[in-house]
């Protein structure tokens, strides 16, 4: 298989699986008052999560490339399968860092979250 046609494939495999992973977003919630809604709170957060949707669909595309390139992947099939692979684990690395809410006030002075009391 070629380059170009293993390629291919992982873009359709990471196709799928940001179309899964949006539809698990987009289901309707007790706070959307069971209709649905896109997987953006704000309008303005909408570029970021199309930004991210694009990278992880990129990542998949290079690495069944990459896979056939380097004699990993030899078929449709295993090119496909790199392609969904690359962005599930790459959502899954990210879910796990931890954002801090930018609206949260900071932690008082003297609070377990904050600096330590002197004691006085």
């Amino acid at each position: 298989m070629s380059l170009w046609m293993a390629a291919m494939w992982g873009m359709v495999g990471s196709a799928v699986a940001e179309a899964l992973n949006l539809y698990g977003m987009m289901r309707p919630t007790t706070e959307s008052q069971g209709r649905w809604q896109w997987p953006w709170r704000d309008r303005r957060d909408r570029p970021i999560v199309v930004f991210a949707v694009l990278l992880r669909a990129v990542a998949g595309t290079g690495l069944a490339a990459a896979a056939a390139a380097g004699g990993l992947a030899e078929t449709a099939f295993a090119s496909f399968t790199f392609g969904v692979a690359a962005p599930l684990v790459i959502a899954k690395m990210f879910d796990q860092i931890r954002t801090v809410d930018p609206r949260a006030d900071p932690p008082a002075v003297g609070s377990p979250d904050g600096e330590h009391d002197d004691g006085a």
